[in-house]
């Protein structure tokens, strides 16, 4: 333990769940750190307190959304900051684009870290006019903000290669790749698996995949519709259970894979449902046959972490930079991000007999303990911290 008990802040546009993966993940850090002995708060641009029940552990400060949508410009936040850093020995950004890294250049000089959660993953390339816009404004002031950082925070080996091959010029800005996982929660596997069904009733016969995340063109939903049809065309079908927020642009995508599956003629084999959290969730991965996920770009993949630690393979791509230590312990099946590699393997994952998803089951809950277990207290970041 430290000798003196560190202090640290947290700082993050939001913390609602439905924004995705990370948010579940800040949460499971803050508790692993706690429990080595630091002290953790949480700076939000939320309005008020989202009610999750590991927040109970947590103090949380809300400074509600501030200016300028997702950019967050927030006087009131930048006030409280300005006030209270003096209290905190180190502070923790996550993401990129905001006015939260702006704030701590000008008031945490080379205290602050800075949690990069894939966003500047070579796919937002493609997006152009968001690209130029991007640029402009790494070269007058995010390059800036993160030079003036004590480091860019890093989940794996791949999404630190992906650097050099992104959009902007990282050079110069120091880099740490830190241990990055979820808590190890005990469940009731036969409570929460009740709950799942008593809300979705209809795929208790139902031999069901599972996708969980935001519905965005990143993560490949279109490439999963058309490989269930290709599958179709040749009398193999797959169910799957499709779990995401209905949120603003997510409504859009959402609505063409809607069409998309009507066009296939899939709607019988396609499960739609607003985010699911807690036991439901829980419930469903364990309902569930695995995971799938045909991603074209993913700097973690928290909901097949989740899926991995409840011994549920998972189907996914090589765009998703977990991607090896699934293969290295043969806890689910990689593919290119393309439609005709992707119906590949969602053949082969048909095709296995009970006695090979039983122990690609046992697979996923190994890979699980041996490199995202949170609560086996790996000490990898803790020592980061005390070597500052």
């Amino acid at each position: 333990m430290f000798k003196n008990k560190i202090k640290i802040l947290r700082i993050i546009h939001t913390l609602d769940p439905t924004y995705g993966g990370p948010q579940n993940a800040i949460l499971d850090n803050t508790i692993s750190l706690q429990k080595l002995g630091i002290k953790v708060d949480i700076l939000t641009g939320d309005n008020k307190k989202i009610n999750l029940p590991k927040l109970k552990k947590i103090k949380v400060f809300n400074k509600g959304t501030g200016w300028f949508g997702d950019y967050g410009f927030n006087i009131k936040l930048f006030l409280w900051l300005l006030k209270n850093k003096d209290n905190y020995d180190y502070f923790i950004v996550h993401g990129l684009w905001s006015f939260y890294t702006l704030a701590s250049r000008i008031l945490l000089h080379k205290k602050y870290f800075v949690f990069v959660h894939g966003q500047l993953d070579p796919y937002f390339a493609l997006n152009h006019l968001k690209k130029i816009k991007k640029i402009i404004y790494w070269i007058l002031i995010e390059r800036q903000n993160l030079l003036s950082s004590k480091s860019l925070l890093l989940t794996s080996t791949i999404e630190k290669q992906l650097l050099d091959k992104t959009f902007v010029n990282t050079n110069g800005i120091t880099k740490t790749i830190v241990k990055y996982g979820i808590l190890n929660e005990k469940i009731n596997k036969k409570k929460v698996t009740d709950i799942f069904y008593e809300n979705f009733p209809h795929l208790k016969k139902k031999n069901f995949l599972l996708f969980l995340g935001r519905f965005h063109h990143k993560k490949g939903c279109d490439i999963l519709i058309k490989s269930l049809n290709k599958l179709a065309k040749q009398n193999i079908r797959l169910n799957i259970l499709l779990a995401g927020p209905n949120t603003g642009s997510t409504n859009e995508y959402k609505n063409e894979l809607k069409n998309l599956s009507k066009k296939y003629q899939l709607e019988k084999n396609l499960f739609w449902s607003d985010a699911i959290f807690g036991d439901i969730k829980s419930g469903a991965i364990l309902a569930s046959k695995g995971m799938v996920l045909a991603s074209h770009g993913e700097n973690f993949g928290v909901s097949l972490v989740e899926s991995l630690s409840l011994k549920r393979p998972v189907i996914t791509t090589n765009k998703v930079n977990i991607y090896k230590q699934i293969l290295k312990y043969k806890a689910g099946l990689i593919s290119n991000n393309n439609v005709n590699d992707f119906s590949k393997i969602l053949k082969q994952f048909y095709l296995l007999n009970k006695k090979q998803i039983l122990k690609m089951s046992n697979n996923s809950y190994r890979c699980f303990d041996e490199n995202f277990n949170l609560s086996k207290k790996d000490k990898n970041f803790y020592k980061l911290l005390n070597s500052q």
